[in-house]
């Protein structure tokens, strides 16, 4: 029909028409041209915030409020001063605010927005309980970008990672994942072998669980052989194996026993030995290091030494200088207090300076070992802390699994990284039977036909601080240096990446403090404040960071919503409010 005007065609039909035909043929025509005879729906109803307060709406200086809100019928909502994409129902956040403010809820969806204000009033104090500069410019530190990693026990495969390729846990990946994506470079995970027992320690199915989490999650290994029993040819059986099972660098070095330094046996250890001495290791190194080394192509991880005796301390740059070509990482072992013998360590043991600088283990601690780095690093052999954490002698319930291990362990990570240090390896242990206090996760087991199925035993506070230490260091950051005055017990480490973005972690290990650290950096804008807080030092559940927690978690992944607060600079400075026993992540972007 060219040349047909659709227009007159049906001005026609309904002139012509009559009755109900009309209503028919009109439909039938309009929806022929797209159109519709029916109404449109109405439009939505614009969103309705129901209720939103600050409880408590008044705070001193370094204390908490919770900003809760309940909304109706929003896409979205979105409050001042909070970084973070927010439920647009009902929820709430936790903040500590340095200055009094008026926060603003807005609630969106199509029809529009609304909004509606809470006021919180900071009762302030004149005086900072701590001052930092931070120089952009000034001279940085270098950190190693595999710093950062968890050790284990082979004998704890079954239990923490696996049972074969095809059935690894995946609560154990899903962990280290959350890890990975701030990491650097590839995890290196050491699996220790101290068991004086012989080549049958590794089962195909241990060895495929590491290999398949070395595949999924691009990590590497440090894998141990056995060398107290002083037998080469089962020691080259498990090196040929392990060489086998992780092929094309996931394997980087063979760790060649564990803890050599107290093979004699003696309980509690000492440092003397008629029967066992440095001289008789070095004898036995020197035996194993080059065969292993033909039969695998792969350098050792020595000496693994513990690091307690000044006998087999004094000679560990002379080693290092004499089998350099058989090394491939240097590694030594700290725990920083004791639970062995019936010891025990005060409730907030882990806040204090000692359990940082080295206590117990002086030689292998951040202020005893810059004297044996230098051997390793004119080598260009990485030293790493191999085997770290807590307290000695399987850790002490109620420190090692409480709030303060998180400031522990960050504190020391950045301690032994300000020195030199190229790595640590926080000790992950797995028992299968009970809990363990010092480990930063577990898990329970059912066994079946396919294997084994896991679910979560404890997430403990541990992870956190590792979690975020791997936040501050993360996109290749360097260590910068920070000039500290503080009234309290308080620890600030600064990065800054290749971005310029600057990340200061302020740290308060005062249970007796709170109030706010003030920040001196000019040239820089707006941050965000990212808080890992608890009820207590002592706590071992209810542990937030960025607003989420792992209490309740059956994947490994976070519970909640993740968010920041918003810092603005005034006259060059941030002023950031700080509970007492609580951590923050300060991050600036230039």
């Amino acid at each position: 029909m060219r040349g047909l005007n659709l227009a007159t065609v049906r001005f026609d039909l309904i002139r012509a028409s009559s009755g109900p035909c009309v209503s028919l043929c009109l439909a039938v025509l309009l929806a022929s041209c797209g159109g519709s005879s029916t109404s449109s729906q109405p439009p939505p109803s614009a969103p309705v915030i129901n209720s939103f307060v600050a409880s408590p709406a008044n705070v001193a200086l370094g204390q908490s409020t919770t900003l809760a809100w309940q909304v109706t019928n929003a896409t979205s909502v979105q409050l001042s001063d909070i970084s973070g994409t927010l439920p647009p129902s009902s929820s709430s956040v936790v903040i500590v605010p340095a200055v009094s403010a008026t926060y603003t809820l807005t609630a969106t969806n199509s029809a529009g927005s609304v909004q509606q204000t809470a006021m919180v009033t900071v009762t302030t104090t004149t005086t900072p309980i701590a001052t930092v500069q931070v120089n952009p410019a000034a001279s940085t530190v270098p950190i190693a970008q595999n710093f950062l990693s968890i050790g284990m026990q082979i004998g704890d495969t079954t239990s923490m990672v696996g049972t074969s390729s095809s059935n690894v846990n995946p609560i154990f990946e899903q962990l280290l994942m959350n890890l990975t994506q701030y990491a650097n470079a590839p995890l290196l995970i050491r699996d220790s072998n101290d068991t004086a027992g012989d080549a049958n320690d590794y089962n195909q199915g241990d060895l495929g669980a590491i290999a398949q989490v070395g595949q999924d999650l691009g990590a590497q290994f440090l894998v141990g052989v056995v060398l107290g029993t002083n037998d080469l040819p089962t020691a080259t059986s498990e090196a040929q194996q392990l060489a086998a099972a992780l092929p094309g660098g996931e394997l980087q070095a063979i760790e060649l026993g564990n803890e050599p330094d107290l093979y004699y046996g003696v309980t509690p250890p000492t440092c003397e030995s008629a029967t066992w001495d440095y001289s008789d290791y070095l004898s036995l190194y020197q035996q194993f290091a080059p065969a292993l080394i033909t039969a695998t192509g792969v350098k050792m991880e020595a000496p693994v030494w513990a690091g307690l005796c000044s006998a087999w301390m004094d000679n560990l740059e002379s080693f290092i200088s004499s089998e350099a070509s058989t090394i491939a990482v240097v590694t030594v072992h700290h725990y920083s207090g004791t639970a062995c013998n019936g010891a025990t360590e005060p409730a907030d043991y882990l806040l204090t300076e000692p359990a940082v600088d080295g206590d117990t283990q002086p030689l292998t601690g951040p202020v005893g070992i810059p004297p044996y780095l230098p051997a390793a690093q004119q080598a260009g052999i990485p030293f790493r802390i191999g085997e770290l954490n807590s307290i000695n002698c399987g850790g002490q319930v109620g420190v090692s699994n409480s709030f303060s291990s998180a400031l522990w362990a960050m504190d020391i990570a950045f301690s032994y990284a300000n020195i030199g240090v190229s790595g640590v390896n926080f000790f992950s242990p797995g028992d299968p039977n009970q809990a363990n206090a010092y480990t930063p996760f577990d898990f329970t087991f059912s066994e079946g036909s396919g294997g084994n199925s896991y679910a979560v035993r404890n997430i403990n506070p541990l992870y956190y601080g590792l979690l975020m230490f791997a936040q501050a260091v993360q996109n290749k950051a360097q260590l910068l240096p920070v000039s500290l005055a503080a009234s309290a017990n308080i620890k600030v480490w600064a990065t800054i990446d290749g971005t310029q973005t600057i990340r200061l972690l302020l740290l308060n290990k005062d249970d007796n403090a709170s109030g706010a650290i003030s920040i001196a950096l000019a040239g820089y804008g707006q941050a965000t404040v990212t808080r890992l807080m608890a009820p207590s030092y002592s706590s071992t559940t209810g542990v937030t960071l960025g607003g989420q927690t792992f209490d309740g978690s059956a994947d490994g992944n976070p519970e909640g919503t993740a968010y920041s607060e918003i810092a603005q600079p005034a006259s060059g400075a941030y002023l950031i409010a700080m509970s007492a026993v609580s951590a923050a992540l300060l991050t600036i972007q230039p």
